[in-house]
């Protein structure tokens, strides 16, 4: 008896779909009182570390003082310092 289903070509040639919200890790090394701070603040506002750093860093990357802070902390090439742009919606781009 004979099963009918897809074959293995049939399955190799579908595409999956990239999906819009995929997150991307970025795991900072983080000294002890940076790290201890962090988790009392987390515990604070009763969310997990992860989440209190990602808003922190969402935070600071659509700041534009915060972004030309460390720019000038920071001098690089000065053909890759960033302009930020705020849209009348209230977005940062750069």
């Amino acid at each position: 008896m004979q099963l009918q289903g897809r074959g293995p070509t049939e399955q190799a040639t579908k595409q999956r779909k990239t999906r819009s919200d995929k997150k991307h890790k970025v795991l900072p090394a983080l000294d002890f009182d940076t790290h201890h701070k962090l988790k009392r603040l987390a515990l604070a506002c009763d969310i997990t570390k992860t989440e209190l750093a990602a808003a922190i860093i969402k935070m600071a990357v659509n700041h534009p003082e915060i972004i030309k802070w460390f720019q000038d902390k920071h001098p690089g090439p000065k053909e890759f310092r960033v302009i930020p742009v705020r849209h009348p919606d209230g977005r940062i781009e750069y």
